[in-house]
């Protein structure tokens, strides 16, 4: 009887471990995922003030282009 008790008391215990370690993995990836969005949603807010999208249609062509090349040299390729 002992011997029965020890195999599932070990089997319990490494049950425990893969469950807990599949958690730690889970929220893991969930915190990934929210500074992921965080960091897009901070990109898509500075490149719309810095588009400055109301004011288009007071621009030339040529100068929408020259902002848009400002913004992505300023602020769309830092990581």
């Amino acid at each position: 009887m002992n011997k029965v008790k020890i195999a599932f008391l070990t089997i319990s215990v490494i049950i425990s471990i893969i469950g807990i370690k599949n958690l730690i993995y889970i929220n893991q990836v969930k915190d990934l995922k929210n500074k992921e969005e965080s960091f897009l949603n901070e990109s898509i807010r500075v490149l719309n003030e810095c588009f400055d999208i109301e004011n288009k249609n007071k621009r030339t062509l040529n100068k929408s282009i020259e902002l848009i090349e400002y913004c992505l040299e300023e602020y769309g390729y830092k990581n």
